[in-house]
């Protein structure tokens, strides 16, 4: 239906497509024409208010939530203000919301909003940039403070002078890409360390300096690769693989060398990246040692020599010095890590770094001395006893017999202890019979090992030493002995019941008749080892299995044993079973056996 041109309502969006807040200026609109009645009024009035129409305010109206209701927002008089003065309406916070008394401003029905143009939105956006950045370096300036304060606190530091505060100094460098200034706040760099001024490189993908001009004081008694850290947009590029090692300043090598020190690679993109920084630094090696650039490397290697051991780049690092630096430049590299000597032995990165040191004649005896020092037992508990295996080889080739009767002696009655320790003890004592040479050296570690072999065969790491021992043919025939004669007897796990069956299989008959006569013995007091195999978990099964090889009279003389201590067997249920087996006790009813009275 096409209505008259005076009935249409004036739009409330202005010519320019935004939305008005405030009446229009114009004279009162024409009336609005309705469906059930005469037109009424226009949306706005002479007044500026907004016309309310009679059949708005009439009873049904305000039942229906009007504006004269009162859960509506009537207002004395019949007038409300203006639509855009939404917070002078006073709206109670349970009042209903119409079109045009919104309960909230910024719903659907609320007060149009302004448009912000992009230059605005921009600079909005700058600004919480800019406060972002600030906040972040008001929390690094505090963990730089707390950090320091650890630092400095010891006894050593009273006598520090309280003219000099310990306060981090902020650098500030050009940004990469625009204006904005990157911050560094660094506490080894801004206060502990020299060599860096003057310097401003433009390394990495965005030209941004690296290091700038470094002020403070060197506090007496602070050890300043403690407390030093690398820049953080260093470590940054270097991380991601951005860093340019074309480019790359003699300034910024003890910062890289720190990283390569500090951190461990999370992911194959770091590992690459790090293992690049190696490669290059490693190069360097080549200028000479007498090379100012060399130098530099060697000391920063110095600085953080146990850190780089323990990492998985670092650790090459160091290798290229040893195997590269001159000799007193590899002794130095010892004499740093000497008091870490064998946790870095036992580290499955630092092992590497010092297997490559143990193989320098020079370098030798200060790494020997400290395994000595640090005891043979507990050394080759650990991963140590790679390096011990790599000098223990090295002194066999040289015919340098007095370290195998060192560790003899020291070790004498703690041979087994130390097979059934861990698995390195028991790869250690395997490594003995591998790299000590002689029969007459490996005799006090095989006795003993002899002597406990009930022990041994059944730990959980000793077992594979009596593996490897029935691996050797001159060994084989004692080893099978002692495990047949023991007391206590073996096969009481199921590894020891494996080591009897190879030892029957390699004794034969002769073998066999000494097994029975020594888990039926009891001289001396002591209880038949047949008790102690019958009442294990994996005992009835194994006689069951050595009865079917026994003689007549072999097969009473177990019997009878079994019966003289049937109330001892009887307490367990392996025991139980070898009993019924044996026709000692008789079986139990159908009725018993099947659960029913």
């Amino acid at each position: 239906m096409a209505y008259p041109e005076h009935y249409y309502t004036p739009s409330l969006v202005s010519a320019s497509g935004s939305r008005r807040n405030s009446p229009p200026s114009d004279p009162p609109t024409p009336g609005i024409l309705s469906p059930t009645g005469p037109p009424q009024g226009g949306m706005w009035g002479s007044n500026g208010a907004p016309h309310v129409p009679e059949w708005y305010k009439s009873p049904r109206g305000a039942a229906n939530g009007g504006m004269t209701s009162p859960l509506g927002m009537g207002h004395p008089g019949g007038q409300r203000r203006p639509l855009g003065d939404v917070n002078s309406n006073q709206m109670p916070t349970l009042g209903l919301a119409s079109p045009f008394v919104p309960s909230d401003p910024n719903c659907l029905w609320g007060p149009p909003m302004g448009m912000q143009s992009p230059e605005q939105r921009s600079v909005s956006l700058e600004k919480e940039l800019a406060a972002a950045q600030r906040r972040i370096r008001e929390l690094s300036l505090e963990n730089q403070q707390l950090k320091q304060r650890d630092a400095y606190r010891s006894p050593s530091m009273s006598s520090i002078s309280p003219l000099h505060p310990l306060s981090p100094v902020t650098y500030h460098t050009p940004g990469p890409a625009s204006g904005t200034p990157v911050y560094f706040d660094s506490i080894g760099s801004s206060m502990y360390n020299s060599g860096y001024s003057g310097v401003s490189h433009s390394g990495g993908q965005g030209g941004g300096g690296y290091l700038e001009e470094e002020t403070g004081v060197v506090q007496e008694g602070v050890d300043a690769n403690a407390v030093y850290i690398a820049p953080r947009l260093l470590q940054a590029d270097l991380l991601r693989g951005v860093y340019n090692f074309n480019d790359m300043r003699d300034v910024e090598i003890r910062p890289i060398v720190w990283v390569i020190a500090h951190v461990q690679p999370h992911n194959s993109m770091e590992s690459a990246s790090l293992k690049a920084a190696v490669s290059n630094l490693a190069n360097r090696f080549s200028l000479g040692n007498s090379h100012p650039t060399c130098i530099l490397l060697i000391n920063a290697i110095f600085d953080w020599a146990k850190g780089l051991c323990f990492t998985s780049c670092g650790n090459y690092l160091c290798q290229q010095l040893l195997e590269k630096a001159d000799m007193p430049d590899k002794q130095k590299f010892i004499d740093v890590i000497k008091d870490e000597i064998v946790n870095i032995a036992g580290d499955k990165f630092g092992t590497h770094v010092l297997c490559k040191a143990v193989a320098i004649k020079e370098l030798e005896e200060p790494i020997a001395d400290a395994l000595m020092k640090y005891g043979v037992f507990d050394s080759l508990k650990t991963g140590a006893r790679r390096l011990w295996r790599e000098y223990l080889e090295k002194c066999r080739q040289n015919r340098s017999q007095d370290v195998f009767y060192k560790i003899n002696e020291e070790m004498k009655g703690r041979w087994a202890d130390l097979a059934c320790s861990n698995e390195h003890g028991s790869i250690a004592v395997q490594q003995v019979f591998e790299v000590f040479g002689s029969q007459e050296l490996t005799d006090p570690c095989f006795n003993e090992i002899l002597d406990a072999i009930s022990t041994v065969a059944n730990n959980q790491f000793g077992h594979f030493l009596i593996t490897k021992l029935l691996g050797y043919p001159h060994l084989v025939k004692p080893t099978c002995e002692a495990i047949i004669a023991s007391y206590p007897p073996v096969a009481i796990t199921h590894h020891g019941v494996n080591f009897v069956k190879i030892s029957l299989s390699e004794t034969a008959r002769p073998g066999l008749s000494k097994y029975i006569d020594s888990i039926c013995s009891s001289e001396n007091g002591q209880t038949p080892g047949i008790v102690s195999i019958a009442t294990a978990s994996v005992g009835k099964a194994h006689l069951i299995f050595v009865l079917g090889y026994l003689s007549p009279l072999e097969q009473n003389r177990v019997r009878g044993v079994c019966k003289a201590y049937s109330t001892t067997l009887r307490n367990s249920q392996s025991g139980n079973d070898l009993l019924r087996s044996l026709g000692i006790i008789h079986a139990v009813g159908a009725r018993y056996r099947a659960g029913t009275n």
